[in-house]
């Protein structure tokens, strides 16, 4: 099984759970303890597809690349924001008095994995760029790709690298949120190098300077 069908089997539990949930809430198929007894499985399940969902990108840390573990702030953001916004919901769930109530438990499941993703990650190291010959590859919550081909322009200010592509669109790379900055600015430096991107006269000053 790979990521896909690991995502593809983990939103069909979903929707499952909440349909039987909501099928139950009109017609009383279940029992609260035993609803509570379908959701957990079906929840157990979710998390443990959604752990392997992300566990099998854990392939890409092996390719023979260079790599630079690369957890931003922002993405620990919107992940507690997520399990925040879900954890609000199950409160609001709990405490209506009607029988929609029930339902708190989803939204407390979706709330657990988005956190537990979270941790994997960050053991895991499964947030990072890689350097290859021509490209830069950028895991975070998706994969992203940066041909050297396709830049118009590499900026560097502040300990942040602009990758400026040729249709206009921007991805920034803070040194802040990579454990190895030192290396990572030579590996820069060299695939820079290597793939003749261009630069800014400004900027490789800057690399310089901070390369020492």
């Amino acid at each position: 099984m790979n990521s896909a069908l690991a995502s593809i089997g983990k939103n069909l539990l979903l929707i499952a759970i909440v349909v039987l949930s909501a099928f139950n809430f009109f017609y009383s198929w279940f029992n609260w303890k035993e609803l509570l007894q379908i959701q957990l499985i079906f929840g157990l399940a979710y998390i443990f597809l959604s752990c392997y969902e992300v566990l099998n990108a854990s392939y890409k840390a092996a390719l023979p690349v260079q790599r630079f573990s690369y957890f931003t702030f922002s993405l620990v953001a919107i992940r507690v924001l997520k399990a925040s916004i879900f954890i609000t919901f199950a409160l609001m769930l709990y405490t209506s008095g009607s029988k929609a109530k029930y339902l708190y438990v989803i939204c407390l499941i979706i709330a657990l994995t988005e956190l537990i993703v979270l941790l994997i990650k960050y053991k895991k190291g499964l947030c990072f760029i890689s350097i290859y010959a021509n490209y830069l590859l950028f895991a975070e919550s998706r994969l992203k790709k940066i041909f050297a081909s396709e830049i118009e322009i590499i900026e560097f200010r502040h300990e942040i690298f602009y990758f400026v592509k040729k249709d206009k669109k921007a991805f920034q790379v803070k040194l802040i949120h990579i454990k190895d900055k030192a290396a990572f600015l030579i590996a820069i430096n060299e695939w820079i190098s290597r793939n003749n991107a261009p630069v800014s006269k400004e900027s490789k000053e800057k690399i310089v300077k901070a390369l020492g």
